[in-house]
């Protein structure tokens, strides 16, 4: 398992990676008593309309009726629990570098496995693709999907209030709701 603390270098994989890097760094120099710049480092952030993989996953969950079945854990976080988390760092007059995420790692299983209940799905889940996705986890996608990638936990700690509003179960149910 991938874990990422504080003392994580940041070692962007593509050229969107690199550019955001290069923009905290351009925004970190504007720092200053008067300027406070805050920057965030979510994991896959999802919720209603979201765009990226939890949509493709979704997809997947709602019409098939089959699904590998890889352990992993991923960090991820609610569109709710990221609102709540920036108007708390706006209200405290917060700075500097933090790492919200949701309060429970996410199984990719797990993730697929709920949005199909919510619709009233069966899925079956199977280990007989395994060991060819296992072959091909340097294939990027692959890798987003079922790789492990997470935040320790102590680094998303935000002791002056609670920005996690929604639990996993819930969060899914409020963004697969038509």
């Amino acid at each position: 398992i991938e874990v990422i603390d504080r003392n994580t270098i940041p070692r962007p994989s593509n050229f969107y990676g690199n550019s955001k890097l290069q923009a905290e760094k351009g925004i970190d120099k504007l720092a200053s008593d008067d300027f406070k710049v805050v920057i965030l480092r979510p994991p896959m952030i999802y919720g209603k309309d979201s765009k990226g993989n939890y949509p493709l996953l979704s997809k997947f969950a709602r019409k098939s009726p089959i699904f590998p079945n890889i352990d992993n854990q991923r960090s991820v976080l609610h569109i709710d629990n990221l609102c709540e988390f920036i108007k708390l760092i706006i209200d405290n007059g917060e700075s500097g570098i933090f790492f919200p995420q949701n309060k429970e790692y996410v199984k990719t299983i797990d993730l697929v496995k709920t949005i199909a209940e919510t619709h009233g799905k069966k899925i079956w889940l199977t280990k007989i693709f395994n060991p060819i996705l296992k072959l091909m986890f340097k294939v990027n996608i692959v890798n987003k999907v079922f790789g492990n990638l997470v935040y320790e936990k102590s680094i998303s700690m935000y002791d002056k209030a609670n920005y996690q509003i929604r639990d996993f179960r819930e969060s899914i149910e409020m963004t697969e709701s038509r």
